[in-house]
């Protein structure tokens, strides 16, 4: 193992070699401008908690259709549990579940996925469905690493990830066409076309992935098609309107373990989003109201069925009353349920279902920033939560950013999140507990930032402690057994990351995270190592991604299995000419067998080679 890590690091170094010509340098973290850690757009300088900014060359770059793969090598101490060459499935033993600092959970409802702010989540399961997030459609990712309630609510304990939207930069008509071809019978297409005229914009996106599966085994076939729509309108130089459609359509076959393969287990589910927001930008008074609506049918041939919903609205107001000061006042309401049938179960297994299940949340939230001499910013939150089951709670934060002087920034916060107890959790099976309260998690960390002066490199190292109370688990002890809230954990961490990117030379980036968890769970490796070099030859263009992971437990069984391994990727274009670019993507070229999750071997070397043309 260590031998193809020095192989993979090797691989990455070789591509910094060479004659290299000369790319546009990009903002690093202090003078990137965010919205996510403050309901408002602030230099990541003055936001108080950690925050990672993916953007569209990135992206790009990585060379994902799907829009979270490419998350990984960016966000020091995420984790995605990946499944298939092109997507990630739904329902027991598929992918897609996100771990950030070791919180996930099963299914993976401790992470939330919000897109332009409003929160993403199957309305039964409460979890992401990761099949519905496309990279044609963002414009940037925001990563908070660590504890987001006091803004977002519930389900960001481990963090909050929020999907940016492309908003268009171009007047008249742009896009493109990209097609690939690869191995297992892979094939993905995606058109992308963006219409900007005076006030008005609009993007159209249509994608299409399927594969035929690399198991032999088993049958772990998929295909996905989606279509996205937006539209925004400028009414006045202050008021923005957008509004957008989102709709992907899977089938997804579950191959089983290697012990138990399956070829029948086929599983369709369509996910739909409709949202409306109305933007106000003033100098005194700025903000937003959106109005969302998710949804989404299932059905397996294991007899499972459901329709979901979760829907809600966002009122939010930010108040630059006094100088330096900024108060945000929100209130966030949501409705989020759905109906589950299984006609294979019997009576007593099927506690719950055939009934329409709805949970009402009214939250309430202050958020207070405030700016001293310049370099001091103090930031300071509570939500107060109005649950139609378990009633009222309260969470509250505080932080700091301290700007040392112009190469060194100090962050430190101390935040509490929460997540709300599912429909599955309260209502649906034998082990459902309607007396459930809401899983808790306290967050606090310290993080240093320099940067040197010229700005092309920039180094950040944080400190974390984690103390989660109240997790929903099975309880054994009782008859039959239920859910209640007795789980814990305790973890403590450090991550870090370098960026370098110097004029005219490569885009390096490094990014490690060390994890001392107290439980047993999944996607939650010990020590994570990501590292992508880009580099330009003339024509050719060359991304290296090289992933080390050590001390990744696959099992959640008591005799738990330790596992490390080693991935080396390579993405390589050529730019025919301005408009036209092929590309060869490669993964896994170390050809490393390793189990993510133990029974579900990762594919081998498997290449991918098609064109991009943008007009």
């Amino acid at each position: 193992m260590k031998n193809r890590f020095l192989y993979g690091v090797f691989c990455l170094l070789l591509g910094l070699s060479g004659s290299l010509s000369a790319q546009e340098t990009d903002t690093l973290g202090l003078d990137q401008v965010v919205v996510t850690g403050t309901r408002m757009a602030k230099l990541a300088s003055q936001v108080t908690s950690s925050i990672s900014v993916i953007d569209k060359s990135n992206l790009k770059e990585s060379g994902h259709i799907n829009v979270l793969p490419a998350l990984v090598r960016h966000v020091p101490g995420l984790m995605l549990n990946e499944r298939s060459l092109v997507g990630f499935g739904v329902g027991p033993g598929s992918g897609g579940n996100i771990s950030i600092r070791g919180i996930s959970g099963t299914p993976n409802n401790r992470i939330l996925v919000l897109i332009d702010g409003q929160p993403q989540f199957m309305g039964i399961f409460s979890h992401p469905i990761a099949d519905a997030y496309h990279s044609s459609d963002i414009e940037r990712v925001e990563v908070i690493r660590g504890a987001a309630s006091v803004l977002y609510g519930s389900n960001a304990m481990g963090g909050a990830i929020n999907l940016i939207t492309d908003k268009g930069n171009e007047e008249g008509w742009s896009g493109n066409l990209q097609a690939g071809m690869g191995s297992f019978g892979t094939r993905s297409y995606t058109g992308r076309v963006n219409y900007e005229k005076g006030k008005w914009q609009s993007l159209l996106s249509v994608n299409s992935s399927k594969t035929d599966g690399y198991r032999d085994d088993a049958n772990d076939s998929f295909e996905n098609n989606a279509l996205f729509y937006k539209l925004n309108y400028q009414a006045k130089e202050d008021i923005r309107i957008a509004a957008d459609f989102q709709l992907s359509d899977a089938i997804y076959f579950h191959p089983g373990t290697l012990s138990s393969p399956l070829s029948d287990d086929r599983r369709d589910y369509l996910r739909g989003r409709v949202a409306l927001g109305l933007e106000n930008q003033g100098d005194k008074i700025s903000g937003a109201v959106l109005f969302y609506h998710n949804f989404g049918e299932h059905q397996f041939t294991s007899g499972f069925e459901s329709t979901d919903s979760n829907q809600g609205i966002n009122f939010y107001q930010n108040l630059h009353l006094i100088p330096g000061q900024t108060i945000t006042l929100g209130v966030d309401h949501s409705r989020f349920g759905g109906e589950a049938i299984n006609e294979s179960l019997p009576p007593q297994a099927a506690a719950g279902l055939d009934v329409s299940h709805r949970i009402n949340q009214t939250d309430v939230y202050l958020q207070i920033q405030q700016s001293l001499w310049e370099k001091l910013h103090v930031n300071l939150g509570v939500r107060e939560i109005n649950n139609s089951q378990f009633g009222k709670s309260t969470v509250p934060g505080f932080g700091l950013s301290y700007e040392i002087n112009q190469r060194n920034l100090l962050k430190i916060s101390s935040a509490k999140a929460f997540r709300s107890p599912s429909v599955v959790d309260l209502y649906l099976f034998p082990p459902a507990n309607d007396e459930l309260n809401p899983e808790t998690m306290w967050n606090h960390e310290l993080g240093l930032t320099h940067v040197l002066p010229d700005q092309h490199l920039e180094m950040e190292v944080v400190v974390y402690y984690t103390k989660g109370d109240n997790l929903i688990q099975l309880d054994p002890s009782t008859a039959p057994p239920r859910n209640r809230n007795t789980g814990a954990f305790r973890n403590k961490g450090i991550e870090s990351q370098v960026r370098y990117r110097p004029v005219g030379m490569f885009h390096l980036v490094f990014n490690y995270n060390y994890l001392d968890g107290t439980d047993n769970v999944l996607f939650a490796p010990k020590h994570h190592l990501n590292m992508q070099a880009s580099t330009n030859f003339g024509k050719f263009s060359v991304v290296t991604f090289v992933q080390q992971i050590f001390g990744l437990n696959n099992s959640l069984g008591t005799e738990s299995n330790s596992i490390d391994y080693t991935l080396l990727n390579m993405n390589l274009t050529y730019q025919l000419i301005e408009e036209v670019k092929f590309y060869v993507l490669a993964n896994n070229l170390l050809d490393t067998s390793y189990q993510m999750e133990s029974g579900y071997p990762m594919p081998g070397i498997n290449i991918t080679a098609g064109i991009n043309v943008e007009f």
